[in-house]
Parts: structure tokens; sequence; C-alpha cells
């Protein structure tokens, strides 16, 4: 037996031995399975329209201006300028590879040349160009970065894209998202315009506005005007483009059609489908809100201490209490207490002073070690102890211990079981409840295609009667230097399917192709398709292709497309593009539109 240690003191109040009776070691709670959060809910944002006013003060002066094109071959350097034009610029940063520039032309050498033109910023001018385009720029149209007005002459770069060669060869993304759907752009005719004064970029005065009138011999009244911001990477939709009105009457052509919102029109099924879909996460919330509540209602179970059995030769002690007089420290009858090892000052000595109190609290590692805190008068002594057991006391308390383990495991096994299968049902429902969701958003998404592709087939029809061979005028308001555009939105063509296998002189494969342009002769339209998937195509409509591959350019004409596709097979046959052109209009030729 151990050492045993006499106390001699005044009986305790009934609420301090309460407040020291609970030295046991409760069991943590276990862990909440983790449950995955439902998909959020993906909306169709609308496209916010910005509406540009165009008011011109005062008389436009005319004045006698000179210009010079660009010859071919020569190159133009970008400069970024505003928020419309800005160009990402080509860098290297570590560990990273040189990414490509949103406008990036195929063919460095078919670039679209700008036009130069000089002016007087006090005079303003009206610009002609080789197409018989106008920019009609009113006084003091220019200022610095400063916001000063500009005195002195001024330099206008412009150039203007008419046709499919045109839009391949400038490099000019015409992809347009819109509504969470992604539409090509059919084009009635696109500028770019930027302004510089001794090679420093200069701005439109916010007061002032450019007029550009842009030849077009697209004369449908279905289009829309865009600016093309390279920083979102995106078109932004400014208005409907009314450049004809008046126009189609004087040249006899009657206006009896509708235009084409760039934001899709909601139907009694997509406002349906956008309702069940909000529906959703609210309901998988409700079962998440069960299945917590569920587990908390299980049977709890607390994992009984085992209880340790005393070391020989290890210096120990026993209280030596009534466990009347001392109800607390019932808890620890027939125990000897070991002296832990971090008892640094602990001395035989102590157990042969009568302390007039000890006290047992938690110690620096819960339900191992307790702090025993003796004291007598002034003098107070602490000490790391662990509670063991000897001899039977031992033998009998480990059978108790092992009956209430086994009581303890089996009320843990029935509690995991149960949260298993609660898991499963709740993972059963929330999955279900996902697949309706996103089923719903695809069906939403099928309705608001088919919504653009009846739209477009209304225009289609109301347009067949209008030939394309009258000229008309666009006219673009510019309060920015940027790309401007106007522009039909375009699903990807329906009816056929394939995976294309192209071929180099009717029987080489040709491998590693980077871009894939599927031009729509019918239309100005031009298709910038990823090469990796599979090519779709109206076969109603006539069509040419333009690959890049191996830094080479590969022509099919629309005779050869319609012959390789018309027999279901899958290789189509390519030209190269011959080294000898190395101008737009040579490349237009060569895919013959």
């Amino acid at each position: 037996m151990g050492t045993k240690f006499n106390i001699d003191r005044k009986p305790v109040p009934d609420e301090e031995i309460n407040s020291h009776k609970d030295f046991g070691e409760l069991i943590k709670s276990f862990k909440k399975q983790s449950i995955e959060k439902a998909r959020n809910d993906t909306h169709f944002l609308k496209n916010k329209k910005i509406t540009y006013t165009a008011i011109i003060a005062g008389a436009t002066v005319l004045c006698t201006v000179t210009y010079f094109l660009e010859f071919k071959n020569k190159e133009t350097k970008q400069t970024t300028y505003d928020k419309i034009t800005t160009i990402p610029v080509q860098t290297k940063t570590q560990n990273s590879k040189l990414k490509k520039a949103f406008i990036a032309p195929p063919i460095s050498k078919l670039n679209v040349p700008y036009q130069k033109f000089k002016l007087k910023n006090d005079q303003g001018a009206t610009l002609v160009t080789q197409s018989n385009s106008k920019i009609k720029i009113p006084k003091n149209a220019f200022i610095n970065k400063k916001g000063e007005n500009i005195t002195g002459d001024v330099e206008i770069q412009f150039r203007e894209f008419h046709n499919q060669a045109d839009i391949i060869a400038s490099g000019i993304p015409m992809k347009y998202d819109s509504a969470g759907i992604q539409s090509h752009l059919e084009s009635a005719g696109m500028i770019d315009i930027k302004g510089f004064q001794n090679n420093e970029p200069i701005f439109i005065n916010p007061k002032k506005e450019i007029t550009v009138e842009l030849q077009s011999t697209q004369n449908a009244d279905k289009f829309n005007m865009y600016a093309l911001d390279t920083v979102a990477q995106n078109w932004i939709y400014l208005h409907r483009d009314n450049s004809l009105k008046g126009q189609l009457e004087k040249k006899g052509v009657k206006r009896t059609f509708s235009q084409v919102d760039s934001v899709i029109n909601e139907n009694v099924v997509t406002k349906k489908l956008r309702k069940q879909i909000d529906e959703i996460p609210p309901k998988i919330n409700l079962e998440k809100a069960t299945y917590s509540k569920k587990i908390n209602q299980l049977p709890k179970s607390i994992e009984p201490t085992k209880p340790a059995k005393a070391i020989e030769g290890k210096p120990k002690f026993q209280l030596d209490v009534s466990a009347k007089e001392f109800p607390e420290l019932a808890t620890f009858k027939n125990m000897v207490f070991e002296v832990g090892s971090e008892n640094k000052n602990y001395n035989s000595n102590l157990s042969e002073i009568t302390w007039s109190s000890a006290e047992i609290s938690e110690g620096t590692q819960r339900g191992k070690n307790y702090l025993l805190t003796l004291k007598l008068r002034n003098r107070v002594e602490k000490l790391i102890v662990y509670p063991a057991l000897s001899g039977k006391d031992y033998d009998a308390a480990i059978k108790i211990y092992d009956t209430k383990y086994s009581e303890y495991k089996n009320v843990l096994a029935k509690r995991l079981a149960e949260e298993k299968r609660l898991k499963l049902e709740f993972e059963k429902k929330q999955a279900e409840y996902v697949a309706q969701q996103q089923k719903l958003n695809d069906d939403l998404i099928k309705e608001r295609i088919k919504i653009r592709q009846e739209q477009e087939k209304e225009l289609a029809n109301q347009f067949n009667s209008i030939g394309n061979n009258q000229k008309v005028v666009r006219v673009f308001q510019i309060s920015n230097f940027g790309i401007y555009n106007s522009d039909c939105p375009n699903s990807l063509p329906i009816g056929e399917t394939l995976n294309p296998i192209y071929l180099v002189n009717q029987n080489t494969p040709l491998l590693n192709v980077t871009s894939t342009y599927l031009i729509c002769n019918n239309r100005n339209l031009v298709y910038n398709l990823n090469p990796k998937e599979p090519l779709r195509f109206n076969p109603n409509e006539k069509y040419s292709l333009c690959i890049i591959a191996n830094g080479k350019t590969y022509l099919c004409n629309a005779e050869t497309f319609s012959k390789n596709t018309s027999n279901k097979q899958n290789k189509i046959n390519l030209n190269e593009l011959s080294s000898e052109i190395d101008n737009v209009f040579d490349f237009k030729k060569a895919l013959g539109i």
C-alpha cells in the first residue's frame, strides 16, 4: 500500500462538494459527415443593353484631306489606348507559356491594312475611303490623355471589313456570348478606327461623336450594332442598327419584317422551366435539415475510461479519507495515486504532514492525470498524479470496464449503421434533385436555342426575296476608338455532323490543325470552330473551309465541300494556299467568295 495522507479539516458545505464531483472524461462527440453542397442554380443573365445617343452639333466642315494606304506586307503597330481597343500584350512569365493575343490574325501576311488620314483637329473633316465610305469628324473632336483639346494635325487609322476573307484575315473573334448562349456574328460591315498625334494615342471628346457611313452590300434589316471589348473578350450589344431607315424605301424595298434582338425573349416554356429550377435548392436544403435532425436524435454513447494498473516501483500514495466526510473523493476509492515524473519538487516527506484539505481537479492530460492540491494554513502544494488500481481492485474494475465497453460498442455500432443509412438516403434524394436540376437547365438551354433558331428561320424567310446587289450605308456613331460591327447573331448550323479527316493532295492526312473556319457562302458569316469537335453544317447551305495547320493555310472550296460531304464520308480534300497570295483580295478569290 502506498503512502497515506491524513487530512484533518472542517466539514465542507454541500455546494462545494457537488462542484468537485465530476472527474470522469466525456468522449468527444462524433464529427458529422460532410454533405456535399448542392449545385447552385445557374441563371441566365440577360445581356444589358447600352444605348448610345448620337448628337452632332453644327455643320461638318469639309476639308481637303490627304491619305495614303499602307502597302501589303507592311506590319501595323497595335497601340493600347482605351478600354474597347485594349489588346492584351503577349508576355512570358516564369513557368508559363507565351499567351496568345485576343486579336490574332491567323495568316500574318494577309492582315487587312489600315488606311491613314491626316487632318487638323480644329477644322474637322469628312474622310473618304477607297470603298467610298465616309468618316465625318466634327471640329475639335479629339483630346489627349489629360482631357485637353488637341491642337495641330492628327492621324486617323481606319480599316473596314466587308466579307468572310476580311474577317478571317483580321483575326477578330466573331463569337458572341449572350444569355449563356454562344453565337457567331453574321456581319453587315465592320470597322476598326483609332487616332494618334506624334505616335501617341488620342481620344474622342466626350462631347463629340464621329459618324462613319460604311458602304455595305448587306441590305437586310436584321442587324444590331456591337462594340468589341477586348478586356472582357466579348462583343457589347449597343443598339439596333437603324441605318437602313429610309434607304430601302428609296430603293423600292419594303421593310415589313422585324428585328432579332440580341437578348432572347422568354416564352411560357422557359418561364416555367426557370420556376422549376428555382424551386429545387429549397427542397435540397429541407432534406438536409431533416437529415441533420434525425442524426441528432440518435442515441449517443460515451466510451468508458479503462482503469489504469499501478506500476511497481513507481512513487505512489493513497488518500486516507472518509467517504462520508468527503464524498467528492469517493470516485477514487481504493485507488492509489502515482506521482508523475513532471513533479520535480516532490518529496516523500509530504506524507508526514496532516493537511487541512485536499482537492482534485483536471490535470494536464484530461481523463488521464489530475492535479492534487494540498493545503495547510498558508502552505499549498500541487502535484500531478495518475490514479491507478492494483491487485484485486484492478481485476474487479477491469471486469466492470469490459462489460461497459461491450455495451458501448453495441450502441456505437447501431448508431454508425443508422448514420450510414440516413446519409445514403439523403445523398440519394440530393442526387435526384441535382439530376432533375441539371435536366431542367439543359431543357432551358435547348428551348432558348430553339427560340433563337425560330427567329433566324423567320428572318431568313422574310429576307429571301431581297437581293444583295443593292449597296446600302451602315451608319456608326463613334464615341470611343475601337472595333465596331453591324451584326446578327447566329447559332451553330444544324442538320449534319461529321468527324472530318482532312486530306492534302487527296491522300495525306493533315495533322496538328489549330484553327477551323467554316465559311457560309450564303451569308456573310464565318464560324470559328474548335478543331477537336465534330464539324456541323446545314446541307441546304453552301460552305467553304479554311484550315490552319503547322503554320500553313489550306482551303476547301464550296464545290469540293459539297461533293465530299454529300457522300456521307468524313474525308475532306484540301489544297494548300499558294505562297504567292499575299493580300486579302487574292485570298478572297482563292476562297471562292
